[in-house]
């Protein structure tokens, strides 16, 4: 039992500090130029993207769909950090199916949406993910938060 809530407590460490890192911190990684292909046209889309690539193995297409207001998450930590993270999240992120729809954001800032990604499939099963998207400033959309919890989180002893 104390191995199931170390691996929990593991894995839930990895996920925020993940997210912290890609969302939040500088980074001195290698640049690559901004692509045509990054971000999505709606907030919708975005997410939509991302979790279609994550249960394809589709890095890529993941890693286009993840940043900031400030552009994709590639432009500031390069490629292969980037994609490293992805499978990670991809693992994680497996279903068979998802629903979509906007939630509250209040406190989260007039620029960003708020979903519930209703997952079935999942390796815990059906769970909600709440997922924040945010424009940069030439108006394309990125996942920019994942609330992993419910994918990461043990059952009680």
């Amino acid at each position: 039992m104390l191995s199931k809530r170390l691996n929990h407590t593991v894995v839930t460490m990895a996920a925020t500090v993940l997210l912290g890192i890609l969302a939040g911190c500088s980074s001195h990684g290698s640049s690559q130029g901004g692509t045509v292909s990054a971000g999505a046209s709606t907030s919708e889309m975005a997410v939509r993207g991302f979790l279609d690539g994550a249960n394809a193995d589709d890095y890529q297409r993941m890693s286009d769909l993840f940043g900031t207001k400030d552009g994709p998450a590639v432009e500031r930590f390069g490629v292969t950090d980037v994609e490293q993270r992805m499978i990670f999240l991809a693992g994680i992120l497996k279903h068979r199916s998802y629903e979509l729809s906007q939630a509250n954001l209040a406190q989260l800032g007039p620029d960003r949406v708020r979903w519930e990604a209703r997952m079935t499939g999942t390796r815990k099963g059906s769970v909600v993910v709440p997922i924040v998207t945010v424009p940069d400033r030439a108006g394309r959309w990125y996942v920019e938060v994942l609330n992993l919890d419910a994918l990461t989180a043990s059952a009680a002893p």
